[in-house]
């Protein structure tokens, strides 16, 4: 397995034809590129894109990791697995143990084996405990009668004088939650290469034999599963199992499974990440001015619109990563984006695509305060912050770094970066 970061480059992959057609296969298959095939001093080499996760090319795997945990130790691949670990936690897609998550880090895994092992892991132990059963109706044609008599359908085929259309409740198996959990294993067992991993999967596909297989599933079919006390401990897999279908490499085809793609959108995990901390440890984080404040991610229950149609129908919604709201006022608007600042740049490198959806923010909320969070990189040894004041306004746009590269299991490192983000929204230079 190859490790490199994003736009980072390989060394000495010697790349063939071979693995030519596998990269423009992917790129078919997900829209964009992925890996770049290039030459670099004379050798053949791959470069990474924006696009972290892992990458097979027949026999050979690249794993591409996030460029804001690049370091120069020595077990950074490690120390990176860690981390993206507890950024999904945070955004509700897995579980973390500890003591699970340690003994994975030792079996040098790429992302998309350690994922499965999450899963596969606690599907087992869980469906040993018991499988989720539920009552499903069911409609058969019986020699007795049993449940309801479905008396249409028995007029409609009159030849069949000594059965019975009937309809009737088993309490089954094989639910809409299992039927997800089934179609994942199967697409993973195709898909695996560590053994552990498919053993695992053998025996929870001999275990779901009693589970319809779904002829294909989506992240769409799996959030209509509704979510009950009587289910509620297989959420955390539900979410996982979500992660997976979000990826269209469990859709590839049978003669495609040789190459496919397992990719993370670290901009949707920047974000998730930052907004659920801040609403984790709000006690902490936030400044006695903003601490009776309701905190509303994407502003679902406060949307706002740039402009109207000719019809007066609300046109370009405005959806700021986190509101903070006070009544009827917006003291404070957040939004995590997932690119690199530059510290020469009297701007430091803030877009003027971002800034000028953050001044769209401050003028429809007509909040005197807008922050936008970046992740520090190893480019960046010490947090950035800088202060823009609108023209003809008081209000101001604030962008600033948070550095994620700590191990993010240590209460020490939790600390840090809760000291800083109350910091950055004290309004205090860091």
């Amino acid at each position: 397995m190859t490790t490199i970061f994003e736009y980072g480059f390989t060394a000495g992959f010697d790349w063939t034809e071979r693995d030519l057609a596998a990269i423009e296969r992917l790129r078919r298959v997900l829209g964009v590129e992925v890996l770049r095939a290039i030459t670099r001093r004379g050798q053949r080499e791959l470069q990474a894109t924006q696009y972290v996760g892992v990458f097979r090319l027949g026999r050979r795997t690249v794993q591409v990791l996030p460029k804001m945990f690049r370091s120069e130790d020595e077990d950074k691949a490690t120390k990176a697995n860690r981390n993206l670990l507890y950024l999904l936690e945070y955004t509700g897609q897995l579980v973390v143990r500890e003591t699970a998550v340690t003994q994975l880090m030792q079996n040098n895994l790429d992302w998309f084996e350690l994922l499965t092992r999450l899963l596969v892991s606690n599907l087992r132990e869980e469906w040993h405990r018991g499988a989720y059963r539920s009552y499903q109706t069911v409609e058969d044609v019986l020699p007795v009668l049993k449940g309801k008599w479905q008396l249409l359908k028995q007029l409609r085929r009159p030849e069949r004088q000594h059965l019975f259309a009937v309809a009737y409740d088993e309490f089954s198996a094989d639910n809409s939650l299992n039927r997800i959990f089934r179609y994942v294993v199967e697409r993973l067992w195709q898909l695996s290469r560590d053994a552990t991993n498919r053993k695992i999967l053998g025996e929870l596909r001999h275990w779901m034999e009693e589970v319809t297989l779904l002829p294909s599933a989506t992240v769409n079919d799996a959030s209509l599963i509704p979510i009950t006390r009587l289910n509620q401990r297989y959420e955390p897999l539900l979410n996982l199992a979500k992660l997976f279908l979000d990826n269209s490499s469990l859709q590839l085809s049978a003669g495609d499974l040789a190459t496919f793609a397992f990719v993370f959108d670290m901009n949707k995990l920047f974000e998730g990440f930052i907004v659920n901390f801040i609403r984790r440890h709000r006690e902490e984080i936030l400044p006695a001015e903003l601490g009776s404040c309701e905190l509303i991610p994407q502003a679902y229950t406060t949307t706002l619109h740039l402009a109207h149609t000719s019809h007066g129908e609300p046109v370009f919604r405005l959806k700021p990563d986190l509101a903070f709201r006070n009544g009827d006022n917006f003291p404070l608007l957040l939004d995590a984006k997932y690119k690199q600042l530059k510290p020469t740049d009297r701007k430091l490198g803030v877009s003027e695509s971002d800034f000028y959806q953050m001044h769209a923010y401050a003028h429809r909320y007509q909040s005197p305060r807008v922050l936008l969070l970046y992740p520090q990189t190893a480019d960046i040894p010490q947090p950035l912050q800088a202060e823009f004041t609108l023209e003809d306004s008081e209000q101001v746009i604030v962008a600033a770094t948070v550095d994620l590269r700590g191990d993010l299991s240590k209460s020490q490192e939790r600390d840090n970066l809760i000291t800083r983000l109350k910091t950055i929204l004290m309004n205090k230079r860091g």
